[in-house]
């Protein structure tokens, strides 16, 4: 196994253990939980989401629901576990953003297999003209989802 691999692997199960151990201090904490960390812009909360990204398919029949979320996310997972296996040879920024989607899409499949739902915990938002605004919340299991979209447009953007 190359280095590069094992690092990757060692990444993997890092953040893999950092985004279930947050998830798992979050589920600890009463219902409802709340703490500002800054006030006006980020917060700590506890919320269950039964969809995927931004609450999609969250009006489903709950059964169905989570089989299809489960099975989906898998097979989207399996693609890209085949697409890093093919990456990880290479000399590239590819593989290890790749690895960063495997490990946010592994978090919340474990969530959703043994929850039935996802833990999100991160809170951002901003105060504008004395109106909240607020993305919806996250997990770091998400974050490294959409840093690892984002890095991989960006790049196979300025290939082309």
């Amino acid at each position: 196994m190359h280095t590069k691999t094992k690092l990757q692997l060692g990444m993997f199960i890092l953040l893999l253990a950092i985004d279930q151990w947050s998830k798992w201090w979050i589920e600890q904490q009463y219902p409802f939980f709340h703490a500002t960390v800054i006030d006006g812009f980020f917060n700590i909360i506890k919320t269950h989401n039964i969809g995927v990204a931004f609450s999609m398919f969250a009006g489903w029949d709950d059964a169905w629901r989570a089989n299809a979320l489960v099975g989906m996310t898998s097979l989207i997972a399996a693609v890209v576990a085949v697409w890093w296996w093919k990456e990880q040879q290479k000399q590239s920024l590819e593989s290890w953003l790749l690895m960063l989607i495997l490990v946010g899409a592994a978090g919340n499949i474990w969530d959703r297999f043994t929850l039935g739902y996802v833990v999100d915990f991160i809170d951002w938002y901003i105060v504008w003209d004395g109106q909240a605004y607020h993305w919806p919340a996250f997990n770091i299991a998400d974050a490294c989802i959409s840093v690892a979209v984002v890095l991989l447009l960006l790049t196979n953007f300025k290939k082309s």
